[in-house]
């Protein structure tokens, strides 16, 4: 129990001292905050369009390759019959 009382009080003597020397106010650090958010989620975004557009052509060939199999395996069989 000691050990977890250590924990906290440490993270919160560490949480007082990044405040007190912080370079920025807190209203500028959360402006960086957002932006780099907004510009990291604009980025994932455009990386999962990207992969999403992939994706489709991916199954578009499979389902293509598919039905060329079929067709293949149906006219097979209906020359055997």
């Amino acid at each position: 129990m000691k050990d977890v009382f250590y924990l906290l009080l440490g993270a919160a003597i560490g949480a007082i001292i990044a405040l007190l020397f912080a370079p920025e106010s807190g209203q500028e650090l959360r402006a960086n905050i957002r932006a780099t958010a907004d510009k990291d989620l604009d980025k994932v975004q455009a990386e999962w369009q990207t992969a999403m557009a992939k994706t489709q052509e991916r199954l578009d060939r499979m389902q293509a390759d598919l039905n060329t199999a079929l067709r293949r395996t149906q006219s097979e069989g209906g020359d055997a019959s």
